[in-house]
């Protein structure tokens, strides 16, 4: 915050599903608080990274998370290969829930793996499992066009 201070620059604090369990939403929100009295000079956003489902973006945003990402590119199991009609569907539920209070989303095209063994990758137990296609792990700028 202090070289955010220096520079006037805004600040983006992300955070997890596995962080939010381990810290405690109502620990982040006081934190994010604090900080906002501490520096009311800085712009702050507190994201949370790859919500897996509506109710987890919803508890973000309840909580004074400015900014949710909605992975639909996988089930809410985090684990299983969504298609695209459910991401877009997911994901403009999402963004209508969230624009009611003025919290941002990213949405995600593709999922998280590797081209050169074609397996899913893991990111605070979020990820695809099994081997994964090209057409999965690339984003289709057409389709980019479409979802957004």
């Amino acid at each position: 915050m202090e070289a955010a201070a220096a520079c006037d620059a805004p600040v983006i604090i992300q955070a997890s599903r596995g962080a939010r369990s381990y810290a405690n939403d109502i620990m982040l929100a006081k934190m994010i608080d604090a900080l906002e009295e501490m520096y009311p000079q800085i712009p702050l956003c507190l994201h949370l990274d790859h919500g897996n489902e509506e109710a987890t973006c919803a508890t973000a945003i309840r909580y004074g998370f400015t900014s949710v990402m909605m992975d639909g590119s996988l089930k809410a199991d985090a684990k299983t290969a969504a298609d695209y009609d459910y991401n877009v569907d997911i994901t403009r539920r999402v963004v209508d829930m969230a624009h009611w209070v003025g919290a941002s989303v990213e949405g995600e095209l593709g999922v998280l793996g590797s081209l050169e063994h074609g397996g899913g990758e893991q990111e605070d137990g979020h990820g695809v499992e099994g081997k994964i296609s090209h057409d999965q792990l690339l984003t289709d700028p057409d389709q980019v066009v479409d979802f957004v």
